[in-house]
C-alpha cells in the first residue's frame, strides 16, 4: 500500500471515531524535552461552574477558542440516538439576535471561521480568528452558546441531512464495518451507537427534542472553554464571565454510569452487501486515557498496526499479500476504548486474513515486542503527539477535551513523559490482559442466494403495502 492510501484509511478512522491525537510523521524524542506543552495555561472555574482555560501565545496572530460540552452517544438513550449530533448541527442556525446567514457573515467579515459538531462523548463549537477580529467574533460565539433559537425549518433541514448521511454511510464499506464491530463489541454499552444515530431514531426527533437536549447538556458545570493565541488572558476571562454569567448553575456536572465490557468468548457478526471486497475489523477492549495501562496499550497498537512499518502492514500486506489496506487504530474514548485491527481483502481470503490478524496478536501475547520496536515506537508516538499539537486550534481542543474527560488539561505533559517510561514488560502485560478475547465485524459480498432472498423480502413487503 502506498503512503497516501494508508493515510487516507487512517484519516477515515479518525473521522469515524473522532480520535483525539493522530499524525503521520515523527520527530526526534529530544523535541519533547523542551518546554511543556501546557506551559502558561491559566485555569479558572467561574461562579456558575464554567471552566475556562487560556494560554497566551504570540507565535502568530491567530486566536482559537474551543467550547467543549459533555454530550454524545455516551449520554443518549438508544431511543434518542443522534440527538447530540442534530443539536450541534443546529447551534449555528440562528439566535435571538442573528439569523444563520448573519452568524456566518459576521464571522467571515473578520476573516474567521466557526463550526460545531460532536463525538460520542462531547459536543464542540470551534472559533478561529485574528487577534484584531476577536472582539467581534466573540460577540457571535457567545450569542450562539447562550441564545440559540433552533428555527423549526432549520431543524427539519438538518434532520433530513443527517438521515441522508446515515444512508450514505451504509454504502461506505469500511465505515459500515467499524459501526458493525462497535455494535458487536459494546452491546448494551452506550458506545455501541453511531454518532449520527439511526434512521429510525433520527426520524422521531424534532425541535422539541433539540431544545430539551440543549437544556440538558448546556449546563455550566458541563461546559469548558479554552482559548489559545495572541490575546490577553485576564481580559478574556472577564469577557467569558460577563457574557455567560446569566447561564445559571445546574448543581452538578452531567455524568453517566457505564456498564463493564465483558467478552466471555469471541463475538462475530457478518453483514453482506454488494461488493467485490471483504472488510474485517477485529477489536479488543482497551483502556482509555482516564484508565491505567493506556500508555502501554498505545505502544502495543502502534507496533501491531499503527504505523507504516507495523507488524500487520509488514506481514499481511508486504509478505503475504493478503490485503491492500491493513493496519490498526485506537478508539480514543476517555474510558472503555478499543484497539481495532483491520484489513480490506479478497472475499476468498477472508478466513486466511482473519487468522493472520489473530496470529500476529498471538505473537505479541507470547513474545511481546523487541527492543528496536520499543525505541522506534516511543519516538514515533511522542513525535506525532507533538506535531499534532502545533496549532493554536489543536491545543485549545486538547486542553478542553482532556479537562472534560477528567484527566486534566495538562494530560499532554504526562503523555509525553509516560510514553518515555513504557517498558517491554509493560507492553507484554497489557497484551495478555486485554488482547485475549475479541469482537469481530465483517462485511462480505452477497451471494446469489442472499440476493434472491433479499429481493423476495422486498416483493413481500410491496405486496403487503
Amino acid at each position: 500500500m502506498k503512503m497516501h492510501e494508508k493515510s487516507a484509511v487512517t484519516a477515515l478512522v479518525i473521522a469515524l471515531l473522532s480520535c483525539a491525537y493522530v499524525a503521520f510523521m515523527a520527530v526526534p524524542v529530544e523535541a519533547a524535552a523542551g518546554a511543556k506543552l501546557t506551559a502558561g495555561v491559566t485555569k479558572k472555574v467561574l461562579e456558575n461552574g464554567i471552566t475556562v482555560l487560556v494560554k497566551e501565545s504570540t507565535a502568530n496572530d491567530v486566536v482559537a477558542v474551543q467550547l467543549i460540552v459533555g454530550m454524545g452517544a455516551k449520554f443518549e438513550s438508544d431511543k434518542e440516538a443522534g440527538i447530540s449530533r442534530l443539536l450541534q448541527q443546529c447551534m449555528l442556525k440562528g439566535t435571538k439576535a442573528r439569523t444563520a446567514e448573519q452568524i456566518a457573515n459576521e464571522i467571515e467579515s473578520v476573516g474567521g471561521r466557526i463550526n460545531a459538531g460532536s463525538t460520542k462523548e462531547v459536543g464542540f463549537i470551534q472559533l478561529a480568528c485574528t487577534s484584531e477580529g476577536l472582539g467581534k467574533a466573540l460577540d457571535v460565539f457567545f450569542d450562539v452558546i447562550s441564545d440559540p433559537t433552533f428555527p423549526i425549518d432549520e431543524v427539519n433541514k438538518e434532520k433530513a441531512l443527517q438521515i441522508r448521511r446515515i444512508k450514505e454511510r451504509k454504502d461506505q464499506l469500511f465505515a459500515s464495518t467499524v459501526d458493525l464491530v462497535q455494535e458487536t463489541l459494546y452491546e448494551n454499552h452506550p458506545f455501541h451507537k453511531p454518532g449520527e444515530g439511526y434512521e429510525e431514531t433520527v426520524e422521531t426527533l424534532g425541535r422539541d427534542q433539540v431544545l430539551e437536549a440543549y437544556k440538558r447538556f448546556y449546563r455550566p458545570e458541563n461546559m469548558i472553554i479554552a482559548a489559545v493565541g495572541n490575546l490577553d488572558s485576564k481580559k478574556f476571562m472577564k469577557e467569558v464571565e460577563k457574557r455567560l454569567k446569566r447561564v445559571k448553575a445546574a448543581g452538578k456536572k452531567l455524568t453517566v454510569e457505564l456498564p463493564a465490557i465483558t467478552l466471555a468468548e469471541p463475538r462475530t457478526k457478518l453483514n453482506y452487501k454488494e461488493s467485490s471486497s471483504a472488510w474485517i475489523v477485529v477489536t479488543y477492549p482497551a483502556p482509555g486515557p482516564s484508565q491505567n495501562d493506556y500508555l502501554p496499550a498505545q505502544v502495543l497498537d502502534s507496533v501491531l498496526g499503527g504505523s507504516m512499518n507495523s507488524r500487520l502492514f509488514t506481514e499481511l500486506r508486504d509478505k503475504k499479500g493478503l490485503g491492500y489496506q491493513v493496519g490498526s487504530f485506537y478508539a480514543g474514548y476517555s474510558r472503555d476504548a478499543f484497539v481495532g485491527a483491520y484489513i480490506g481483502t479478497r472475499p476468498d481470503q477472508f478466513e486466511v486474513a482473519k487468522d493472520a490478524i489473530l496470529e500476529e496478536v498471538g505473537k505479541l501475547r507470547s513474545a511481546g515486542i523487541t527492543d528496536e520496536e520499543l525505541v522506534n515506537t516511543k519516538t514515533y508516538l511522542r513525535g506525532a503527539y507533538i506535531i499534532n499539537l502545533e496549532s493554536n486550534a489543536s491545543q485549545a481542543t486538547s486542553f478542553a477535551t482532556n479537562e472534560s474527560f477528567g484527566i486534566g488539561y495538562d494530560f499532554a505533559n504526562r503523555y509525553l513523559e509516560g510514553i518515555g517510561n513504557v517498558t517491554k514488560d509493560d507492553v507484554l502485560r497489557v497484551a495478555n490482559t486485554y488482547f485475549g478475547t475479541y469482537a469481530l465485524g465483517s462485511i462480505l459480498p452477497e451471494s446469489a442466494t442472499e440476493k434472491t432472498q433479499k429481493n423476495e423480502g422486498r416483493e413481500q413487503e410491496q405486496e403487503q403495502e
